[in-house]
């Protein structure tokens, strides 16, 4: 038996795994290649989003590179300031790194679900949940099932997906914390890998560049809401990593559901990263017009976007904007869509108001905490948001709009940014906006 290094945590840290055993399992769960969708011929009819595309190959430090973090930044401020959205390029993970994690995800998210119901989130359906006890099945550890959350007009969705919680802590290779499926349980250290990577060198450069935009020391925003502090949970920077796999709703749900697999919403994070797929699902909610736009396929990038706890930190400058997940042209039909998200956060203490931050950039727009938001911190957020989605009373409405939930005087999703006069006065006279 040999043993795999992981990356990521100070200090030595291995895992034994044994060759042999690994490719035992994967042939027992059938480990294969995933077939992506080729490009739609579609896509030149549709209405395409052009994301900025961020180089990270570009990003050094140092005092003399300075002026090239800048032009970085720039681009940064141009995308987040608007439509939350952004790709990039040159991150240092490789197509054959995500390969072998789209083979892993796709035989994890196709195991029976008699497997499933042993490492489930959370409960079968998420209207049955007991929230003061679960986190869930969006943001547990384990197991979603198909039809856990109800979209509209009696459909429930037809998604699998497989939370990962802890990852750039030692207690993730916990065996006896954690109830890990065997197939998840033999690659663990790819995935940490991948998750701590993402967050320790990817998300570090893009956190220094929005310093430069916010006009913040280099490394505020690292330091103190991102940074990992081992076998600290509580002041510790931290995500939950996702495996994520669509199959087609019938044609009848779809037409009930006006063809959307996963409804719009935000997220209730800092920064989401999601691997670019050439299947055409994606759509973003213009920032400026509220039509839908497609996201294109950049092979190789990730695509990211802002959540909540960095509009709020930011007092709103930065927009957590709208997404959705829609069926796909007719030429990519039989295809499947998986993904591989990272759901970055603060840490849990995080005030989500412009206060501690300082900002020079902030202060001199004149954005600051409005005087109906309470003062909360992330986990407070991120608790009262997680119990929401999927819940009938909140997406069984007629239009694409949820019904609005007010959480500690912010609305819990912003489809009106751009609306110069739209504020929760307005938005009590237009919706029946459910307070809690």
């Amino acid at each position: 038996m040999t043993k795999t290094d992981i990356v990521g945590l100070k200090g030595s840290r291995s895992f034994p795994i044994g060759q042999e055993d690994v490719e035992k399992v994967d042939l027992k769960y059938n480990v294969r290649h995933f077939k992506e969708a080729p490009l739609s011929k579609s896509a030149q009819d549709v209405d395409l989003i052009d994301l900025d595309t961020i180089d990270l190959s570009l990003f050094k430090d140092g005092p003399e590179n300075l002026s090239a973090r800048k032009e970085l930044a720039a681009k940064v401020e141009k995308s987040l300031s608007t439509y939350g959205f952004i790709a990039l390029e040159n991150h240092g993970i490789s197509i054959e790194e995500f390969d072998h994690l789209r083979s892993i995800a796709q035989s994890t998210c196709e195991l029976p679900e008699e497997i499933q119901k042993k490492h489930l989130a959370g409960a079968m359906k998420s209207d049955l949940e007991d929230r003061s006890k679960s986190l869930g099945g969006e943001r547990g550890a384990g197991f979603k099932p198909r039809k856990y959350w109800s979209m509209k007009n009696g459909v429930e969705d037809s998604i699998v997906l497989y939370n990962f919680r802890e990852m750039q802590q030692p207690k993730f290779f916990d065996t006896d914390h954690n109830n890990y499926p065997e197939l998840v349980l033999h690659h663990l250290p790819e995935i940490a890998t991948y998750f701590r990577k993402l967050h320790n060198e990817v998300l570090r450069k893009l956190t220094i560049l929005c310093d430069i935009v916010l006009e913040l020391p280099k490394g505020f925003l690292w330091e103190n809401y991102f940074k990992v502090v081992e076998d600290d949970y509580v002041n510790s920077g931290h995500g939950f990593g996702r495996f994520m796999f669509y199959d087609e709703l019938n044609k009848e749900d779809e037409k009930k559901v006006d063809k959307n697999w996963l409804r719009g919403h935000s997220d209730s994070t800092g920064f989401t990263f999601i691997t670019s797929q050439p299947i055409l699902s994606l759509q973003i909610r213009d920032y400026f017009t509220g039509k839908w736009k497609y996201v294109g396929h950049k092979p190789g990038g990730l695509i990211v976007n802002i959540g909540d706890s960095m509009e709020f930190i930011t007092g709103g400058y930065f927009k957590s904007s709208i997404h959705r997940v829609v069926s796909p042209p007719e030429d990519q039909r039989g295809y499947r869509r998986l993904v591989l998200i990272y759901f970055c956060n603060p840490k849990y203490p995080a005030v989500l108001d412009p206060e501690p931050l300082n900002s020079p950039k902030l202060q001199r727009l004149g954005i600051g905490k409005p005087g109906e938001w309470d003062k909360i911190t992330f986990k407070e957020w991120d608790e009262e948001k997680g119990r929401l989605f999927g819940k009938k009373a909140v997406n069984d409405s007629p239009g694409d709009e949820p019904n609005l939930v007010l959480l500690y005087g912010r609305l819990h999703e912003r489809w009106h940014q751009a609306e110069s006069k739209f504020n929760l006065e307005e938005a009590r006279k237009r919706f029946n906006i459910i307070e809690i």
